[in-house]
């Protein structure tokens, strides 16, 4: 139906060109317009050849369709042309077979024959003189393709080929690069777009590369197709994906449906927005529009232009020139030698126009001379360069920086960007507004920094917790581009840079220590005067006092040195008497331990001996205990900081320590070269159970609840900071490990890169990033610890430290208080019943004169004032009973007070 339709157009144009053009008399030229069955050949319009020529010139045009394929049929159909009518020049197909088929035989017929396509032509390959192609030339459309690319700084991108032709454009560009497969250094990804028409296979692969800079060569009835293909499988949902068609026509599609996100850059060889081509177009092409019109139109436009001015200036030289249009036979042996076919080619060859596509200058049957504008899709009116085949190895940039940024700016305007992030205190936490959309269900400091960053970028975003709810989650995101930012305490590392884009460091910090307060009740021990001595040591010591004691007493009732005479001016006692009872032997042992001596000594060699002995291990306990006790009650302060630093943590195997499994914490441990770190992370490695933990909030845990802090956690100090303000228990230990920062992640090449930079660097000189850390990470909380009492350097004791010599003290002191109360009370039991008095009456006795102070002599028996007939003999009995309690007092035994006795009748015998 639509080969029978375009017959009948061709035949009414036919008849009315005939018409029009047969009416006039002179010279005849006849034009002949060989198309493809998918060539618009009603486009032609033959006003443009008849308004152009001399009115003494008349014209007839016919178009023929014939096969794109079939050689012999193109020739058939050819030769049964050019018998009817009288060829003064060609437009030849677009097919490269019917080309080369009809070139062949209008360069033996002398036939100028005109081309409005591309065609490769290699530089070994003599152009036929009848040939005049319109259309750039293929070398130097090569070249100007290569420099506008190197223009458009794509470090890498991905080349996507259609056929042959579309790599022979392609060659210098494929050149930037030694392209070898499989090397994962390649700048440059070759992929061929494969027959269709579903090409998302193709299209998912390239979501995967790293670049997102796309060089699509293709018909430019696919690219549509292939666009709403690639955004389908999300591969232009993000401003930093950039694709170069390098199809002349691609400015003529409608990309309403392909959305404006993605930049998509072409060239073209005309502005259909100057006003001079907008009156042409109304003038001969009243059903398209300047933006609709194709190159191949355009050209053939020029080339009737071209055909025109060359006739007339050769009609202008020789007037009475044979005849433009004569009949010529394919079936010919020889040559034509047609002068008036040779001296038009001739002409045609110097002849310049200045026509739709720009200046016309056809040498050596190519076009070299042409200008290509590079436009932006979004904003086609004013090119963003031009590349001109006088200067090919630049583009001259038609946008100053402001009009980039300004565009940019409405790109980004116009997108919602996607912020990857995961849930962490005090970066990201949900919030407690109920029912909350978007935004509102997160609050933290990285909500606040991107509020910041974006109120400075003027755009809009959406906050989306990653799958893994890691960094590496985070990573992924922006290499998939899943995301266009990633925020939170992402730390900038080398790995990581090879793999996305970071803005300028919005925090400075570094690997430290995480480690517990020791418990508050074990540091301040008012029983430290304990410790120098094991709980074993105080036992046996203890208990070794005691047996001690008791071989003292076997040894002195044993040697015959210790029984004394208790008379001693009876020179034949009739009596022994030893004094080394169990309290004796007790009071000795302790007086020697405490180092206070005693009054009493042994006197037998056996049992000096064992005295020394014991002397001699109270000498050794003593002086031990005395320099141990100064050592531990100085050194209590530090006994809440076992580590001091990381070669003190490095260097024990008490405190176990780890840190974050896969995050930058271990990537610098795994992988640095000091030997230090490289022993702590083989040792790491190997513990059991595992000392690695799965986040931050993780280890902070396990830190906090190991008892006896015997596990220290290595993790980034911004986050230490946060938990000490918070956990009054925690510490940092030591000095920063290295030295690194948090910066906000993106795709590799964004675009927008340095607008977050800018955002983040404004932020820091106003001093507004501190603002936030100090809210979230002391305000918020709503409360903080203490820095500490004071210099760490001050080895002062307290009394929380020697508190219980003082408790031990005051418990012996009121134990003898209690025992003299009770021996009092027992003493006053004595005299009562001794002298027959009432209890209370020899109890307020015995008050009243252990009250008078200022009284140092006591009378031998109490006075008391309602009885005034005591006898001389009671008093004795008092004196006696005085003396007796007096000596229990003392815990002085009976023999002792005999031998008091005896020493005075030996003073009165004096």
């Amino acid at each position: 139906m639509k080969i029978v339709v375009r017959n009948v157009i061709v035949l009414l144009a036919f008849v009315a060109y005939n018409y029009f053009c047969l009416a006039k008399e002179g010279q005849l030229v006849t034009v002949g317009a060989f198309v493809n069955e998918d060539q618009p050949g009603s486009d032609l319009n033959w006003d443009i050849l008849k308004n152009n020529l001399k009115p003494e010139i008349a014209c007839q045009a016919e178009v023929t369709t014939v096969p794109q394929q079939d050689v012999y049929e193109t020739v058939r159909t050819f030769c049964n042309a050019s018998s009817r009518l009288p060829y003064t020049a060609i437009i030849g197909p677009k097919s490269h077979v019917s080309t080369e088929a009809i070139e062949s035989i209008c360069s033996s017929l002398t036939i100028p024959y005109f081309l409005t396509h591309w065609s490769f032509t290699p530089y070994f390959k003599e152009t036929p003189k009848s040939t005049f192609n319109l259309y750039p030339e293929s070398l130097t459309f090569s070249q100007a393709l290569v420099s506008i690319v190197l223009s458009l700084d794509w470090p890498k991108f991905v080349v996507v080929y259609e056929n042959a032709d579309s790599l022979s454009r392609l060659q210098d560009v494929l050149k930037i690069q030694a392209y070898e497969e499989g090397s994962g250094q390649n700048e440059i990804f070759v992929k061929s777009l494969g027959p269709g028409p579903d090409y998302r296979p193709l299209l998912k692969n390239i979501t995967s590369l790293v670049p997102r800079r796309i060089i699509l060569d293709c018909h430019v009835d696919k690219i549509k197709d292939i666009l709403l293909q690639a955004k389908e499988v999300k591969l232009l949902n993000d401003l930093s994906t950039s694709i170069f068609l390098t199809s002349l026509d691609a400015h003529t599609l409608d990309y309403t449906d392909i959305g404006m996100v993605t930049n998509i850059t072409t060239i073209r060889l005309f502005n259909p927005y100057e006003k001079q081509i907008q009156d042409i177009v109304s003038t001969y092409y009243r059903d398209i529009s300047p933006e609709k019109l194709k190159v191949e139109t355009a050209l053939q436009h020029d080339s009737m232009l071209l055909l025109a001015k060359a006739v007339n200036t050769l009609y202008e030289e020789e007037p009475h020139l044979d005849h433009l249009s004569t009949f010529k036979e394919c079936s010919g042996r020889n040559r034509y030698r047609d002068r008036t076919g040779i001296k038009l080619m001739q002409q045609l060859k110097s002849t310049e126009i200045d026509g739709l596509t720009g200046k016309v200058l056809i040498e050596e049957g190519q076009r070299t001379t042409f200008e290509l504008e590079i436009i932006e899709i979004r904003y086609p009116e004013k090119p963003i360069g031009i590349w001109h085949s006088d200067t090919p190895q630049s583009v001259q940039l038609t946008r100053n920086a402001t009009e980039r940024e300004q565009q940019l700016q409405q790109r980004m305007m116009d997108h919602n960007f996607i912020v990857s992030s995961k849930i962490g205190k005090p970066y990201l936490m949900p919030s407690e507004i109920e029912g909350a959309r978007g935004n509102d269900r997160y609050k933290g400091f990285s909500m606040d920094l991107m509020t910041e960053v974006a109120k400075l970028m003027d755009i809009t975003f959406d906050f989306v917790i990653t799958a893994t709810d890691n960094p590496a989650g985070i990573v992924s995101d922006l290499i998939n581009r899943r995301a266009d930012l990633g925020i939170c305490d992402l730390t900038i590392t080398e790995e990581r840079s090879r793999l996305i884009d970071f803005s300028a460091p919005f925090m400075n910090l570094g690997i430290a220590i995480l480690h517990k307060e020791i418990d508050q009740e074990e540091i301040d021990n008012m029983y430290a005067f304990m410790r120098p001595f094991s709980w074993t040591v105080w036992i046996y010591t203890i208990t070794l006092f005691l047996v001690l004691s008791i071989v003292i007493l076997v040894i002195a009732r044993l040697d015959p040195d210790d029984w004394e005479n208790p008379h001693p001016c009876n020179p034949n006692p009739e009596e022994l008497e030893n004094i080394w009872g169990i309290k004796n032997c007790l009071w000795l042992t302790l007086g020697s331990f405490m180092t206070q001596g005693c009054d009493i000594l042994p006197k037998g060699v056996c049992s000096r001996i064992a005295t020394a002995m014991w002397w001699f291990f109270s000498l050794i306990m003593t002086s031990t205990y005395t320099a141990n006790l100064a050592a531990f009650l100085t050194a209590s302060k530090q006994e809440d900081s076992p580590i001091k630093d990381v070669e003190g943590l490095a260097n024990q195997n008490k405190v176990k320590y780890g840190l974050m499994r896969g995050g930058s914490t271990q990537s610098f441990f795994e992988h640095s070269n000091n030997s230090l770190y490289q022993k702590m992370w083989a040792t790491m490695k190997n513990e059991n159970p595992s000392v690695f933990e799965d986040s931050n909030d993780k280890g902070v845990e396990r830190v906090k609840n190991t008892k006896h802090a015997l596990y220290a956690f290595l993790m980034e100090s911004a986050q230490i900071e946060y938990e000490m303000n918070r956990r009054c228990d925690l510490k940092k230990v030591g000095l920063y490990l290295d030295s690194k920062s948090y910066g906000i992640g993106m795709p590799l090449g964004a675009v927008y890169r340095h607008k977050v930079n800018a955002a983040i660097l404004t932020l820091r000189e106003t001093g507004k990033i501190l603002e936030l850390k100090e809210k979230w990470w002391k305000s918020e909380s709503g409360h903080t610890c203490d820095e500490g009492p004071g210099d760490d350097n001050n080895e002062a004791l307290t009394l929380a430290n020697v508190g219980g010599v003082f408790i031990v003290l005051g418990a012996g002191l009121g134990l003898a208080f209690l025992l003299a109360i009770i021996e009092f009370l027992w003493n006053v039991h004595s005299i009562s019943v001794d002298e027959h008095m009432t209890y209370m009456e020899a109890l307020k006795c015995e008050l009243k004169f252990a009250c008078n102070i200022t009284v140092t002599k006591k009378a031998a028996k109490p006075v008391i004032s309602e009885s005034s007939s005591s006898s001389s003999g009671r008093d004795k009995s008092v004196s006696k009973t005085i003396l007796a309690g007096a000596g229990s007092f003392l815990n002085i035994n009976a023999s002792v007070l005999n031998r008091l006795g005896h020493l005075r009748d030996l003073e009165s015998c004096e």
